[in-house]
């Protein structure tokens, strides 16, 4: 009878430890899935931003292009919210609806508009990564990699900030208080650029950010010759790529740590 129940007693706790170790991996598999579906999502709105502005800019509708990508984002999407935990679903269904209506919406908007609304999804779009990378290093109980990851969120963040301010002053270009706010918020962008190098050096030290920062610089100084509109938002919209991009080798970084490496962007 002893041996018998033994027996039972380490099958139970066999049983139990399977059962823990299956739930945990299913755990990081869907936080896994999550964030490469966000990043996805990430990536079609800068595409989406880019192609529409270029439609606003240009006066060419791009209807296919547009279809493509919007066709592409909605079925990302579903697969977003069908990923998500029940207790989940709700914020991500906000931002599926969110972005559904930016998609059906935004040539209603002026160009500086449609730069803003697609700034804030983006963001949001981050935010909720974010979200699941705090999670899941309190799953795993990595103070270390939480305090780094933190420190290194709040720098990219602030550049978003300052970037996000930054586009909305160039509408104002053809004032000369406009042109003022311009230099100071380029002058910012230029001094938060330099503390993401110092976390992320490869992504902003690029041959392109690298000579927007320089172009940057010889405006602010009247060195250099006038910036267009157009040319202020090509440059904020490198620095917008620059950023990301060193999100995305933090985050990288984070998840290769304690699960796998991430896959390589399929987007552009």
């Amino acid at each position: 009878m002893f041996v018998l129940i033994s027996t039972l007693i380490s099958v139970a706790i066999l049983v139990g430890i399977y059962h823990l170790a299956d739930k945990r991996a299913k755990q990081h598999a869907r936080k896994y899935r999550l964030l490469i579906l966000l990043r996805d999502v990430t990536c079609l709105l800068r595409r989406h931003r880019a192609v529409t502005h270029h439609a606003f800019q240009n006066q060419q509708p791009l209807d296919d292009e547009i279809a493509a990508i919007n066709q592409e984002l909605n079925s990302t999407l579903h697969q977003l919210v069908e990923t998500s935990r029940f207790e989940n679903k709700p914020m991500y269904r906000v931002l599926q609806i969110k972005i559904e209506k930016l998609l059906k919406q935004w040539q209603e908007h002026s160009l500086a508009r449609n730069q803003l609304e697609h700034g804030k999804l983006i963001r949001h779009t981050l935010f909720l990564m974010d979200e699941v990378t705090i999670a899941w290093l309190a799953v795993v109980q990595r103070n270390d990699l939480y305090d780094e990851y933190q420190m290194n969120w709040q720098t990219v963040m602030d550049n978003l900030e300052t970037l996000t301010q930054l586009r909305i002053s160039i509408q104002d270009i053809h004032t000369p208080g406009g042109v003022m706010r311009i230099k100071n918020y380029a002058s910012v962008m230029i001094r938060k650029l330099n503390q993401l190098a110092v976390i992320t050096p490869l992504s902003i030290a690029a041959p392109i950010p690298t000579k927007s920062i320089h172009t940057l610089n010889e405006y602010i100084d009247g060195r250099g010759q006038a910036l267009s509109e157009e040319d202020l938002y090509n440059i904020t919209s490198e620095f917008s790529l620059a950023i990301f991009n060193s999100y995305e080798q933090i985050l990288s970084d984070i998840v290769e740590t304690i699960y796998r490496p991430l896959p390589a962007l399929r987007l552009a």
